[in-house]
């Protein structure tokens, strides 16, 4: 199984926390919370007024996973992510449509958005944890971004959470070197 998609659960919730960028925060109301999930129409179809707590509290959790694995205490990611599994227990199930594309889910969909949510997201962190490694798991180097992102790269170069922030801080570092030369 892919917990690629899971794991982007993960990085998309922690990335949601408003910033320097982007001060405005898609989980301040059930209404954000279904723009935040457009992309998966299932989830934001069924979103509301008691799925936001729920998973504002997920995002801190999850943020204290990515800060764990930037202070290099591994042995912390653990502990966190049992104490997340233990809390978010995943309950797979295999779902197809129109008898084929068989494949398995890690919440039932009758179950709130916030705990489908919380179940995809912390299952699929802890693949990534084991699959990747903790030193794949960064931050974004823009210090005005609070976003961040699971490093796939081949070469382990991966230093921002979008290719947004890092165009930004090409520009800006180009910009730089240009007033510096004049």
């Amino acid at each position: 199984m892919d917990f690629e998609d899971y794991s982007a659960l993960a990085v998309d919730l922690v990335s949601s926390q408003p910033d320097g960028r982007r001060p405005d925060d898609p989980l301040a109301s059930a209404a954000g919370l279904r723009a935040f999930l457009a992309s998966r129409p299932w989830m934001a179809e069924r979103a509301g007024d008691a799925d936001v707590a729920p998973l504002v509290r997920l995002r801190a959790d999850l943020r204290q996973v990515f800060d764990a694995a930037g202070e290099g205490r591994s042995a912390e990611m653990v502990r966190l992510l049992n104490g997340l599994l233990a809390r978010h227990r995943p309950r797979p199930s295999i779902s197809g449509h129109d008898n084929s594309d068989w494949h398995l889910h890690l919440a039932p969909i009758d179950i709130t958005v916030a705990d489908e949510y919380a179940a995809g997201a912390v299952m699929g962190l802890t693949m990534a944890f084991l699959d990747l490694g903790p030193d794949r798991f960064g931050s974004c180097a823009d210090a005005r971004c609070g976003g961040v992102f699971l490093d796939t790269s081949r070469n382990r170069s991966r230093r921002y959470c979008s290719e947004r922030c890092a165009t930004r801080a090409n520009v800006a570092a180009l910009r730089s070197r240009r007033r510096a030369a004049r």
